[in-house]
């Protein structure tokens, strides 16, 4: 257990349980993250919600068990809009189809775990909320895949999960998560970060390497 400061232990006592504090402050972490991976490194995500939303997902459901839950929604995703995309009908219900068709695969997939165990024996203790918030990512999948092609969707859809393992893995450290717990003047600090961020104008890691192999390219 972490021991409070004074600020901590005020917010505590005054409706603020600890629990919603680590979110809260799992988001700031993440998205700060986000940042720093797109305008420093140059990796692509699914914008900022999907790579909090599963970070924080992962958290709660282990590492093993959303990248799993992550598969089987992408799979299904690719598939089932594959075939729908054939059919004339209006995108929201084209989703919405996608939708019933993922519901289903993943009742199918808990059922079929629950005979086989395939290592995922813990599955269906996982909190309701973790499995949707993973689940959800199909929609962004697919407005990818509707307007990039498959290997642009793929790409940027793994640089959504690896930011997401990136913050599933600095949230879920206890040093960290106590630390920030005692020291909550991170979160205005990680406010000025991303300032910082938004008026940086750098090269970005990934360029500069792209930049650095075409000019040796050039060279020869």
């Amino acid at each position: 257990m972490f021991e409070t400061t004074n600020l901590t232990e005020w917010l505590i006592r005054h409706g603020v349980s600890q629990a919603v504090l680590e979110i809260l402050i799992s988001i700031c972490i993440v998205a700060t993250i986000v940042s720093i991976t797109r305008y420093v490194v140059g990796n692509r995500s699914y914008g900022i919600y999907a790579p909090i939303v599963l970070a924080i997902a992962y958290s709660y459901t282990g590492l093993r068990y959303g990248l799993t839950i992550t598969f089987v929604v992408v799979l299904t995703s690719l598939l089932s809009y594959s075939v729908l995309r054939r059919i004339r009908m209006h995108y929201i219900t084209r989703i919405a189809t996608n939708y019933t068709i993922l519901s289903i695969v993943l009742l199918a997939f808990l059922v079929f775990v629950h005979y086989y165990g395939l290592g995922l024996e813990n599955m269906s203790n996982i909190p309701p909320l973790a499995f949707i918030s993973i689940a959800i990512l199909s929609d962004f999948f697919i407005k990818q895949f509707v307007k990039k092609s498959l290997k642009t969707s793929m790409a940027t859809l793994l640089g959504t999960v690896a930011i997401a393992i990136i913050g599933w893995f600095v949230i879920t450290r206890t040093l960290v998560s106590d630390f920030v717990l005692t020291n909550l003047w991170i979160i205005p600090a990680l406010t000025l970060v991303n300032i910082f961020l938004g008026t940086f104008k750098g090269l970005r890691f990934k360029d500069y390497f792209r930049f650095r192999f075409n000019t040796k390219e050039d060279d020869k």
